[in-house]
């Protein structure tokens, strides 16, 4: 019964607080239904891959530590032109005891800063907000479908 409840439940993972350079969130619904809740919560990132079979989403890179379309930081950055980023969304679908079709979300996102003319582009940590906001938004977008559903019939 504990396994079953554990499954079922939304779950995350933080990036960059624990080591880990990624977040992760598990949604009770169909592959489709997430795919599609996915791209809705990325429509404000310009889409360099999109492979709905090899479960695969990567954005352009994306100048700045954050996409000012998706919200505004709440602390000044100093020189945010030295930062760059690029997504990379991975899904599997999950089987539970219980029947009911699970999609596990993992955001990755590969935040770099430019150093210097020798050095380059450095792979920099990221503060797992923006990972957090989009697996937010991506339940956001399946609970606003399943009402929407439930109202038309």
């Amino acid at each position: 019964v504990f396994l079953v409840a554990f499954l079922t439940s939304c779950a995350s993972t933080k990036a960059g607080g624990d080591g880990e350079p990624f977040s992760t969130r598990i949604f009770e619904g169909s592959y489709d239904d997430v795919w599609l809740a996915c791209l809705k919560a990325l429509n404000d990132y310009p889409l360099k891959l999109s492979n709905k079979d090899a479960g695969k989403i990567q954005t352009e890179v994306v100048n700045g530590p954050y996409n000012d379309l998706l919200f505004h930081y709440p602390d000044p950055l100093e020189l945010p032109e030295r930062f760059r980023y690029a997504l990379k969304i991975n899904f599997a679908k999950l089987a539970s005891d219980d029947k009911k079709p699970l999609v596990r979300v993992r955001v990755i996102k590969d935040l770099e800063r430019f150093q210097d003319f020798y050095a380059g582009w450095i792979p920099n940590n990221s503060d797992g907000l923006e990972e957090k906001v989009l697996l937010y938004r991506v339940e956001h977008v399946l609970n606003m479908e399943r009402h929407l559903a439930k109202q038309k019939f």
